[in-house]
């Protein structure tokens, strides 16, 4: 191999080298962490000021609605324990009391917990212990007509 190629494959290892040294860093920077209520107290010093998720259940009687109607003030619970959220966006539809949610935000000084993303889960309509068709007729005594009987 001359000069040249030895030149090229020098110049070719620093610039896959920078490659992957921007994207190593890239997706630190966009990675977001998921974890429980009760991880989030038990770990809140060691976590990033931004870049997690926490999912958990709003407590009953929490919700405050904001008087512009943009945005909430509720607590949020693994069942053991709570915190306080701020959320000052419109909520969505599927939003409730005991219903389970994630938040993506980031912790503030006062103890409360900026959320930048609320997601509420909604349960399906469809979940019934397996015991119902969706119209509610029990499946045991579902039966199977033939056409003409």
């Amino acid at each position: 191999m001359g000069r040249k190629g030895i030149q090229l494959t020098v110049g070719l290892l620093i610039i896959a080298g920078g490659l992957v040294a921007l994207a190593g860093v890239s997706f630190k920077e966009n990675l977001v962490y998921y974890i429980t209520v009760g991880e989030y107290l038990d770990r809140q010093a060691a976590l990033p000021a931004q870049g997690f998720r926490v999912n958990g259940n709003v407590v009953k009687g929490s919700i405050v609605r904001f008087e512009d109607g943009a945005g909430v003030s509720f607590a949020i619970t693994d069942g053991k324990r709570s915190f306080p959220v701020v959320y000052a966006r419109e909520v969505p539809d599927t939003f409730k009391e005991g219903g389970e949610v994630v938040i993506e935000g980031s912790k503030e000084a006062d103890g409360s917990f900026h959320a930048r993303s609320l997601l509420a889960k909604c349960p399906s309509k469809y979940e019934k212990m397996g015991t119902e068709h969706p119209a509610g007729i029990p499946m045991d005594s579902a039966t199977t007509q033939t056409p003409g009987s």
